[in-house]
């Protein structure tokens, strides 16, 4: 595991789909979850689409950042081999996590975890035109592209394909509220040298979900 202070990291979330974002939508203080054609929420609430025009920095990063933490590992099977005390590690699966504390200002992660009143769920991204259910086979478009950037550096660590796993608010004795937002993957992360047209943005393969 590595921990990032907020002052030393930048962070751009988007959905895996090219045309659709995640849309929140408030009415009479009632909450509304769904999915639209276009680059970015027209209410100012939700996740932008997977286009690079989205992932550039500072504009589109998250801001109040308090904290990052991600796990970079990998999951495998043990295979024995007769006289041999050390087992093979064979491979299945990445597995990363990434959490990200930010002060907490909206409703939006809060309404993509828990759903809204009408049982749509934004835990899973977009799934075709329409909002993830968490129950259909996975596919290239599941889930949020995270993009993480380290201030004064020209690396970019792209976690592809993650899903919500967590949320959590904290509330402080000076009455700040911070937020933790949990997100895994299980598709290889990528290290990009920019965020230019065709790097960052780059659509997941059938063979990587």
């Amino acid at each position: 595991m590595a921990y990032f202070l907020g002052s030393d990291v930048e962070v751009v979330i988007t959905t895996e789909s090219a045309t659709n974002n995640v849309t929140l939508t408030e009415t009479t203080n009632r909450y509304a979850l769904s999915t639209a054609v276009a680059a970015a929420p027209s209410t100012g609430l939700g996740i932008n689409t997977l286009v690079h025009t989205n992932q550039e920095f500072p504009g589109d990063a998250l801001v109040d950042i308090t904290g990052v933490d991600i796990g970079i590992g990998a999951m495998d099977e043990d295979i024995d081999y007769l006289g041999h005390n050390t087992p093979l590690k064979a491979e299945i699966r990445k597995n990363t996590t990434l959490t990200l504390t930010f002060k907490r200002k909206n409703v939006v992660f809060d309404v993509l975890f828990s759903g809204d009143d009408q049982g749509n769920f934004g835990r899973y991204g977009v799934v075709g035109t329409a909002l993830g259910d968490g129950l259909t086979e996975p596919t290239t478009d599941l889930g949020y592209r995270l993009v993480l950037k380290l201030k004064g550096s020209k690396e970019f660590f792209v976690v592809r394909n993650c899903q919500m796993t967590a949320n959590n608010i904290t509330l402080s004795p000076d009455g700040t509220q911070e937020q933790s937002v949990e997100f895994t993957s299980m598709v290889a992360p990528l290290i990009r040298a920019s965020v230019a047209d065709g790097e960052c943005d780059v659509a997941t393969g059938s063979g990587d979900i």
